[in-house]
């Protein structure tokens, strides 16, 4: 369930016919349901996305008219689930969750998460060497799908190992309680602190030793309902999206002043500026051939149905 914030907009009480929450316009107001990973990695998208005062409206010019921004913020894998139930319009969502959903989702173009290396957020905290991982179980993060899926697929084709899996909740310390090694993302692995010494491994950085390329762990997605029925919108909702994210990155020091509250004295700030530095806003065409080919592999794990082609909204 994902946790929804947003104003509520004069006549939202008549929703369309079907059952849950849904989208609402009327001739003067629409309200698109945005998902929020709850991870540092999307602030350079969501910071000034929508007015300081939600209750206050955006608006579409070029379908004359107001457009509210309600986010709903949780972890990658509920987000999934929300998108595909129909719970939320828009959302930056797990790169597999795409693969599994092709013929109900549409890309967003030129946005995605992800790294050339050193990921910083994905990481296998081990209490041995990864060589010595055979035959053992290896605890994974319940909010996670498609750091889940590559480390699966490293430990098999590129280790040639044969492992098995118990999901968690994402709490690293109890999951090396129960497991010699745990796969956590987001916050959680980023700011993780082991009581004793662990080894760390960042499965991007073991697939670009493999592979020679990016990966993509989010890419940004809408339903194609949803995107068919307003178009116009939803274009300029993703050129406004790409506009913040740019205009964020283009200083990193206000960025983490402005959105996280931190000074460049604080030693948090030096964690995240540095997270922020190294990672890929943009779903450009080394990104793409990275993401095609981890499908690739997830289809012949058996994790996925085969991509049929990559799908984005068009722009025009």
């Amino acid at each position: 369930m994902v946790n929804k914030s947003g104003p509520k907009i004069p006549g939202e009480e008549k929703n369309l016919p079907g059952s849950g929450p849904v989208s609402f316009a009327t001739q003067d107001a629409l309200r698109i349901r945005i998902g929020r990973i709850r991870y540092s990695n999307v602030t350079p998208f969501f910071h000034n996305l929508r007015p300081s005062d939600p209750s206050q409206p955006c608006f579409c010019e070029s379908s004359k008219r107001s457009v509210f921004l309600d986010f709903s913020e949780d972890a990658p894998a509920a987000l999934n689930e929300a998108l595909y139930h129909g719970e939320i319009d828009i959302a930056p969502i797990s790169s597999l969750a795409y693969l599994n959903h092709q013929d109900q989702f549409l890309l967003l173009p030129d946005m995605a998460i992800g790294s050339l290396d050193f990921s910083g957020s994905v990481i296998l905290f081990s209490r041995d060497r990864i060589e010595g991982l055979d035959q053992e179980t290896i605890a994974l993060s319940s909010e996670s799908l498609s750091s889940s899926a590559l480390l699966k697929i490293l430990l098999r084709f590129k280790y040639k190992f044969k492992n098995s899996f118990l999901t968690m909740d994402s709490d690293p310390e109890a999951m090396l309680e129960r497991c010699k090694a745990a796969l956590v993302i987001g916050d959680d692995a980023l700011f993780y602190q082991p009581k004793e010494f662990v080894y760390r491994y960042d499965l991007s950085d073991l697939w670009w030793n493999w592979t020679g390329k990016p990966f993509c762990f989010s890419v940004w997605a809408v339903s194609k309902d949803f995107a068919k029925r307003y178009p116009e919108e939803v274009r300029w909702l993703c050129s406004r999206i790409q506009a913040t994210r740019d205009s964020n990155l283009e200083n990193l020091e206000q960025l983490l002043k402005d959105a996280e509250g931190l000074h460049f004295m604080d030693e948090k700030f030096g964690k995240l500026f540095g997270y922020l530095f190294n990672l890929i806003f943009s779903l450009d065409k080394p990104m793409q051939e990275g993401l095609e080919l981890f499908f690739r592999l997830a289809h012949r794990y058996g994790l996925s149905p085969r991509l049929k082609r990559l799908e984005f909204f068009k722009m025009e």
